[in-house]
């Protein structure tokens, strides 16, 4: 090809045809600065296809990690009521003495619902310096502010009801109260001798619950898990919410 423009240039030369001359290098250089163009155009056209796959790819796995998240908040919410009929029962009973000792001790809500958001994949975005996700930016701006808002209020909730219920625990296992070990694949109830007779368990412990200390920690104990509930809830609806967008961009 360049042979062929060449004897054209030189043809024209020989000539003496200087005007055509010009006009057909200048035509030349055009043809060159289009090839050249439209070289680029297709180079960056794949390297956008390129980025588009991989973000496709990424907000692939976010819908996962979110889908296990929303798992994780469905068996908490579900955990919840019963650790709060159990507390409240402790609180509002006047038959706490037809209960084992080991029942009423298994009442307290002694539990916390630990559980970090899954954020692997979001965090792959933020270390590779991903800026522009194209026509998911919008789509982006919802997950972002779910690993981020979102994230940040469930984080500040589930570490304050996880501490004070370990302080919670403390104080419980220093009331006077022998306790029993938890029953497991290993081990089964009253397995282990107990210095205190069963009545004595229940009459110490029946004592203690009566003490403003005791029952101010319980209902603190429910207040954090109804507030845990509401936003364990909130949470989990703002995930599926992205799960439905992102299930519906990547459609298209």
């Amino acid at each position: 090809m360049i042979k062929f423009f060449r004897k054209i240039r030189q043809d024209l030369l020989s000539k003496g045809k200087t005007g055509k001359y010009f006009k057909y290098a200048i035509g030349e250089i055009i043809l060159v600065v289009i090839g050249i163009l439209l070289a680029l155009s297709i180079n960056t056209w794949n390297e956008e296809r390129k980025e588009k796959l991989v973000i496709r790819n990424l907000l692939h796995n976010i819908r996962l990690d979110m889908q296990t998240d929303t798992l994780q908040f469905s068996k908490n919410i579900q955990d919840i009521p019963e650790v709060i009929a159990n507390a409240t029962l402790l609180l509002n009973s006047t038959e706490l003495d037809t209960l084992s000792a080991n029942d009423l001790f298994n009442n307290l809500p002694y539990y916390s619902f630990y559980y970090v958001i899954n954020n692997k994949s979001y965090e792959k975005v933020i270390n590779a310096g991903i800026t522009d996700f194209f026509e998911f930016n919008e789509l982006y701006n919802d997950i972002n502010n779910y690993y981020t808002l979102d994230a940040n209020k469930y984080q500040k909730i589930i570490k304050w009801d996880d501490e004070d219920t370990t302080a919670d625990g403390s104080l419980w296992l220093a009331m006077g109260f022998e306790i029993d070990i938890y029953a497991n694949f290993t081990y089964t109830e009253n397995n282990v001798r107990f210095a205190q007779t069963e009545e004595n368990r229940k009459s110490v412990f029946i004592e203690q619950l009566n003490k403003p200390q005791m029952r101010n920690s319980i209902k603190m104990s429910l207040y954090r898990k109804r507030y845990l509930d509401n936003i364990l809830t909130k949470t989990k609806q703002s995930a599926k919410d992205i799960i439905l967008k992102i299930d519906e961009q990547l459609r298209e």
